[in-house]
This record gives structure tokens, C-alpha cells and sequence, in this order.
């Protein structure tokens, strides 16, 4: 889980706050008729831009950011292929694999020992398997962009909070009391837009898009893995080969290499 995205909500919730506190504005600020027309006028129109389907994806991804990650990172992808290439080495090669029960990263590497068994070929098995790898990057590009689009949108649907508003209180010049609904409404629909673009759109875009390209980078080490297994290579060999995808895994590996130097 991602620490990070939890300590920045609750800052961005506690800085909202404190602003809505200072300003004094609190009562407009949480207007009721801002809030359901921004709300519901973003929800409408996401309906319209999207699918269902893409709906529940992007969600799904957004909820999922703040739960405990399906998604290995390089480290523990590289223990792993290495335990798997040392017992493939050990009883016979790929084939030894077949029967390994696990959903490591959301059950990728265990399809792609299957289709490497099944096609024996390397070539086929990294082309069925890029496929797969293409489609899960599409995805989250389109759940990002989903975020991006309710980015947009949700600020002109401020906007046109704060032009009803308006309109509203040029008609109550005369009722004061009016008047100052109509402001609320106006000042109420513009903050939520502003807020819910840059304090939550804006960022979990990104968010999603950051963890895209992180699962993508896995997704190829394990590929990677899989197809040196297949091929038979010995595990330190592999080991050097997936060690090029993690940062860390290179430095322990050249300060390792650095202790097994004979002194002069």
C-alpha cells in the first residue's frame, strides 16, 4: 500500500478545511444546490463520455490505490523467478513449473509459464504475452483518462453554477435575502468544481498513470523471466538479466561483486 496517497488526502482534506475555516465562507462553501449540480452534473456527463464498463474500471483503479497492492515490486519479482528458474533447474526444466499454484501479480506469471509450456516457442510466448501486457497499459491509460476528463469537466460545471447564481441574484437586487442565496450558490458551486478537479481528479490521474507504467515494468521482468527459464539459462544468469530492471538489485549486486574481489 502506498502511504503516500493516504498522508495526501488527509492533507488536502485538513488544508481545504482550514481555508474554508479562515475565509469564513463555511455555509456557502457547502451549499447543497452547488454540490448536487457539480455532483450531478459530472456524473451525468461521465456517463455520457464513457461506458459503464469504463466507469467501474477507473473506479475500481481508484479505490484500489488505497488498499494493500496486487502489483510485486521489482525486488520480490526477481526472488521469485529466481526460486522458480532454481527449481526448474533442478526437476527438469519449465515443465516443472506447470503445477505451481499462485496468483503472484494478479496470476501473470503463472499464465505466462502455462503459454510458455503450451507453445513452446519463445517467440509465440512473448508475442501472446505482450498482447496481454499491451491490453492491461491500454486499460489504465483509459482510467486515467477517464480521471483527466471528470478533471475537465467538473470546473465548467462550476462554472455554470456560478453563472445561475449570478443570474439569480441580478433578479433579487431588490430582496437582499435572495440575493445572498443566489451568491451562495455561485460561490459554493465554483469552490466544489475547483476542488474536486485539482484535490482529486488532477492527482489520481496521475496516480493511476504513475502505477501504470510500474506494473507494465513487472509485467516485462516476469515475461523476461519466464522466456530465460524456458531457454534453459542458469539462474545467476538470469538473475543478471532481470537485475537490470531494479535499481537496487544492481547495487547489491556490484557490492557484492566489490567484496569478492581478491586484494592485490
Amino acid at each position: 500500500m502506498d502511504a503516500s496517497i493516504w498522508i495526501g488526502f488527509l492533507s488536502i482534506i485538513g488544508l481545504v478545511s482550514w481555508a474554508i475555516f479562515k475565509a469564513g465562507f463555511t455555509s456557502s462553501s457547502t451549499d447543497v444546490y452547488g454540490l448536487i449540480l457539480v455532483i450531478g452534473g459530472l456524473i451525468t456527463s461521465m456517463m455520457v463520455n464513457c461506458s459503464l464498463g469504463d466507469l467501474k474500471s477507473a473506479f475500481i483503479q481508484f479505490f484500489s490505490l488505497f488498499m494493500p497492492s496486487n502489483v510485486p515490486s521489482p525486488e520480490e519479482a526477481i526472488e521469485q523467478i529466481i526460486a522458480l528458474s532454481k527449481k526448474a533447474q533442478k526437476e527438469g526444466g519449465i515443465l516443472a513449473l506447470q503445477s505451481e499454484e499462485t496468483n503472484f501479480a494478479n496470476g501473470f506469471l503463472k499464465k505466462a509459464v502455462l503459454v510458455a509450456v503450451s507453445t513452446g516457442e519463445s517467440a509465440e510466448t512473448r508475442r501472446i504475452m505482450e498482447t496481454h501486457i499491451r491490453r492491461v497499459r491500454v486499460q489504465r491509460q483509459e482510467d486515467a483518462n477517464t480521471f483527466r476528463t471528470m478533471a475537465v469537466l467538473s470546473p465548467m460545471f462550476g462554472l455554470l453554477g456560478t453563472l445561475l447564481g449570478m443570474v439569480h441574484v441580478l433578479q433579487s437586487m431588490s430582496d437582499p435575502t435572495k440575493a445572498a442565496s443566489g451568491m451562495a450558490l455561485a460561490l459554493s458551486s465554483a469552490f466544489i468544481g475547483i476542488a474536486i478537479a485539482n484535490a482529486v481528479c488532477v492527482p489520481i490521474a496521475g496516480k493511476i498513470r504513475l502505477n501504470a507504467m510500474k506494473e507494465t515494468m513487472v509485467l516485462d521482468l516476469i515475461l523476461e523471466g519466464v522466456l530465460d527459464i524456458a531457454a534453459g539459462k542458469p539462474p545467476y544468469l538470469i538473475e543478471m538479466h532481470l537485475a537490470t530492471y531494479s535499481d537496487k538489485r544492481q547495487t547489491e549486486n556490484a557490492a557484492t561483486a566489490a567484496e569478492n574481489v581478491p586484494p592485490k
